[in-house]
């Protein structure tokens, strides 16, 4: 940790969030933020986030990607060979301005603020300046992003801490994936719509959960449409996609080639099922968004 900062550095790191965040204007913004969140790892959450940005972005939807996982799988797809600088860290740790910390990516319209490993290493800092470091997303990346992307997607790490309290400190909605194969997978989106809801109270009263997505479905097996229906029955079917995404193995073959699946093999199952989901999302958006971005089903 001693690399990170000198004493100067961290007391301007510090007073940097303790100087007070004001809430981002309201004026004309149009994009929607959705964070996608749970706090249980190989539920989806990189997958749902590169594979509906590619295909938004392939229908003229102008997608912003932030990776606000510090492992950096959604970076390390979307930015595959090309070369960039400034990331997460940079944003959070230098006074820069965000426009200087995103990338175009290689795919149509998709642009991606991608993340480091060291960011990780400055949770400790953004807990010394907790409650003010809350707001730190919302302040330095909220604004510019409605106002320049009509989707903004952010893929979080599979905890329910500081940073994703962060995320979700700026974003209008939430979409939970969730594994239709496990069976600890009920106990997790509990906790998740639970957290969603303490940050509704406590600090943005117009986050809202959008869906439930159930991931990772057999059909086959009765224990994966037990679970689905467990789920459906306990959150209520207008909580939830009605698009489900099968488990396929293919996922995997493309995440080792740093593609999305829609690019790695099109007309897979998994693929389909995505560019389904794209589809219900903007029907979805067009109804509840008050912005009203012009959505129109793909």
């Amino acid at each position: 940790m001693g690399n990170l900062f000198n004493r100067k550095e961290e007391r301007c790191f510090l007073s940097g969030i303790l100087a007070g965040v004001t809430t981002a204007r309201k004026n004309n913004m149009s994009g929607v933020i959705i964070s996608i969140i749970n706090n249980k790892g190989g539920t989806g959450k990189t997958t749902t986030t590169c594979n509906l940005a590619h295909i938004l972005g392939k229908n003229d939807k102008n997608v912003l990607v932030i990776d606000n996982d510090s492992q950096c799988n959604s970076s390390k797809i979307l930015l595959d060979g090309i070369d960039y600088t400034n990331t997460m860290y940079n944003l959070i740790k230098d006074a820069i301005q965000v426009s200087d910390c995103i990338h175009f990516t290689k795919y149509s319209n998709v642009s991606c603020l991608p993340n480091d490993e060291m960011v990780s290493a400055l949770e400790i800092f953004l807990a010394k300046a907790f409650p003010n470091s809350l707001y730190l997303y919302r302040e330095k990346i909220r604004e510019y992003a409605k106002d320049n992307y009509d989707i903004i997607l952010v893929d979080n790490p599979p905890t329910l801490g500081l940073i994703v309290a962060m995320s979700l400190y700026m974003s209008d909605f939430v979409i939970v994936p969730n594994d239709a194969g496990s069976k600890f997978s009920l106990e997790g989106l509990i906790k998740a719509i639970s957290f969603i809801n303490d940050i509704r109270e406590k600090a943005n009263p117009d986050l809202k959960l959008l869906r439930l997505l159930i991931t990772k479905v057999d059909r086959r097996t009765i224990a994966s449409t037990a679970i689905l229906q467990q789920i459906k029955k306990t959150f209520g079917e207008d909580e939830v996609f009605e698009t489900t995404i099968p488990i396929n193995t293919a996922f995997q073959q493309a995440e080792l080639s740093d593609k999305t699946l829609c690019r790695f093999r099109p007309n897979a199952t998994g693929a389909k099922a995505y560019k389904e989901l794209s589809r219900e999302l903007l029907i979805i958006l067009d109804k509840v968004w008050p912005q009203k971005i012009t959505l129109q089903a793909l």
